[in-house]
């Protein structure tokens, strides 16, 4: 069982109704990439992200990106 704060989705009542602003939490975000990790773990795999927010899946998307860079090159400074 997490003992972790759960992450706030909803800034205010106002922000939704005016903007439809609701924010993604990180367990989401990283069930949603699990769904399509073949595509999340190619490098040259290009993701459209209209209403970043808070950067959520830009974030995820990133490390996920990385840690695929440093396993495959991550051993020799000539790659």
């Amino acid at each position: 069982m997490s003992l972790t704060k759960p992450e706030k989705q909803i800034v205010s009542r106002k922000r939704v109704t005016d903007h439809g602003e609701v924010l993604t939490a990180k367990r989401e975000v990283v069930a949603m990439f699990d769904l399509v990790k073949q595509e999340t773990e190619r490098i040259e795999s290009r993701f459209l992200e209209p209403a970043c927010g808070g950067g959520n899946f830009l974030t995820e998307i990133l490390e996920r990106k990385l840690r695929v860079v440093a396993v495959r090159y991550g051993k020799s400074q000539l790659d």
